[in-house]
């Protein structure tokens, strides 16, 4: 049976998702790993392992971002890899001419009471996150950027709506549940629920850049890395 996968449109941006078949496999295997060197953080937001003094697996002032690179974690970054391909083709893209970059992959670690704050991210053209465990321990949400506008307009709070709908909303709760994954761009901003629930949420979360594959000129877009240089 092939893996459902959903597009959806929030806030004019697509947000692909789809449910990893093999998750269970996949999750026995790499479960273990993120536990050995993550560690729970004090307070109410949770440990994300790309933040320096997060984890413990060598020293506290590193932080550990690479989980892309790590041999250990290739059965999960495999079908991950595949499913950005799908979500680029169904954008359109021309992948003779783009290739997709992993350019950071880090674990987080969500404990009882603890949530992810309102972020963005500024250095990607796509985010994504895989869940290793969530049991009904909190969703996405995903929020219009009202800061950012400029002009007149209505804000779109209980103060002035009487009904929400799909036109008006400014935020949306998108459901999550162990072995999904989901990719959307990243300057969408984005936080999670708290997890009320005792067993930590654990979810793997990376940062794509598209480039173009090697040879191919631009003059809009990223070259490929082979032609970057040094200064």
């Amino acid at each position: 049976m092939a893996e459902e996968i959903t597009i959806s449109n929030v806030f004019s941006k697509n947000i692909y998702k789809t449910h990893l078949k093999n998750h269970k496999s996949i999750n026995k295997k790499i479960k273990p790993l993120v536990e050995y060197f993550v560690k729970a953080k004090p307070g109410s937001v949770a440990a994300t392992t790309d933040v320096e003094g997060n984890t413990n697996f060598t020293d506290l002032n590193d932080a550990k971002d690479n989980l892309h690179l790590d041999k250990d974690y290739d059965d999960l970054f495999k079908p991950l890899c595949k499913h950005i391909n799908s979500f680029l083709k169904v954008k359109g893209y021309n992948l003779d001419k783009f290739d997709a970059h992993f350019t950071k992959a880090w674990a987080t670690y969500t404990t009882q009471n603890q949530h992810i704050a309102s972020h963005k991210h500024t250095a990607s053209h796509f985010s994504c996150v895989y869940y290793v465990h969530n049991e009904d321990m909190g969703n996405v949400r995903f929020e219009e950027e009202l800061a950012a506008q400029t002009g007149l307009f209505i804000p779109p709070t209980d103060q002035y709506i009487k009904e929400w709908n799909q036109f008006n909303f400014a935020s949306y709760i998108f459901p999550v549940k162990t072995g999904d994954f989901v990719i959307f761009p990243s300057i969408l901003l984005h936080q999670t629920e708290t997890n009320l629930k005792p067993d930590p949420r654990i979810s793997i979360s990376g940062d794509i850049i598209l480039t173009m594959k090697k040879g191919v000129s631009t003059e809009h877009c990223l070259p490929h890395p082979d032609m970057w240089r040094i200064t």
